[in-house]
C-alpha cells in the first residue's frame, strides 16, 4: 500500500540523529510529509519544536533523560494545536499507559515498518480535530527494500554504518545482546546481504542511507 502525499508538516524528536535524520529526510523525500529531525543531547527540543510549529510531534520513548512526561507537557503547552506520538520499542499494554501517563495521543511502534510511520502521520493529522478517545497503534506494509525493515531494524541498519558492533547496538538500543544479534541479521536478509558490510554497501547503493 502507498501512503497518500499529505500537506502535514511533522517533527522527529529524539536524540539519536544517525537514526532519526536518514528518516526524517525519508519521509519527506520518498513521503512527502515535511519533516524535520529534532534533538540532540545538547540541544532544546522543545524550542526547536516550537520554532518548526510540527502538525505532529513524534517523541522517541528513549528522550527526555528519565522526564518524557516533562518533554510531552511542555510541547502541548506551547504548541497545544500540535498531536503527539510516542515513538515506542513496540505495541504493548505497557508502552500504551507509558504512551498515555506521558500525555501523548498516541503511539507507533518501531517494530512497525517504516511505512506505518508515514501512515501515522497522516492518520494523526487528519484525525487531530477529533481527538481520539484511545491510543492507536497504526500498521501498514509495502513492497520494496526500504519499506520492509521495520522502525527498529533501520535503527538497528544506522548504527552498523556508523561501525557499531552488534554488542554495542544492543547496549545503545538498551536491548539484550541475542535480540540485537537477531535484528542484524533480519537487516541483512531483508536487504538480500550476507555480511554486515555488504547490507551497509546496499542500503547507501539503494538509497536507503545516505552516504
Amino acid at each position: 500500500m502507498d501512503v497518500v502525499r499529505g500537506r502535514v508538516r511533522a517533527a522527529l524528536i529524539g536524540e539519536q540523529p544517525m537514526f532519526l535524520q536518514p528518516l526524517a529526510h525519508w519521509l519527506s523525500s520518498e513521503r512527502g510529509i515535511e519533516t524535520s529531525f529534532i534533538g540532540g543531547r545538547d540541544s532544546c527540543p522543545v524550542a526547536q519544536c516550537v520554532a518548526w510549529a510540527p502538525d505532529v510531534a513524534v517523541v522517541d520513548q528513549q528522550s527526555g533523560n528519565g522526564s518524557l512526561a516533562s518533554m510531552v507537557a511542555a510541547l502541548r503547552a506551547a504548541l497545544p494545536g500540535t498531536t503527539v506520538l510516542l515513538l515506542a520499542e513496540n505495541a504493548t499494554p505497557e508502552t500504551r499507559e507509558a504512551a498515555a501517563a506521558s500525555g501523548c495521543d498516541g503511539l507507533v511502534a518501531k517494530d512497525g515498518s517504516a511505512e506505518s510511520l508515514a501512515v501515522a502521520l497522516l492518520a494523526a493529522r487528519h484525525d487531530a480535530t477529533s481527538a481520539p478517545a484511545a491510543l492507536t497503534t497504526i500498521h501498514a506494509t509495502a513492497p520494496g527494500r526500504s519499506l520492509r525493515l521495520t522502525v527498529r531494524e533501520r535503527e538497528v541498519l544506522y548504527l552498523l554504518a556508523g561501525g557499531t558492533s552488534t554488542a554495542a547496538i544492543g547496549q545503545r538500543l538498551h536491548i539484550a545482546r541475542n535480540t540485537a544479534r537477531a535484528h542484524v541479521q533480519r537487516v541483512i536478509e531483508k536487504l538480500g546481504a550476507h555480511s554486515k558490510l555488504e547490507a551497509v554497501a546496499v542500503a547507501r547503493r539503494t538509497g536507503i542511507i545516505n552516504s
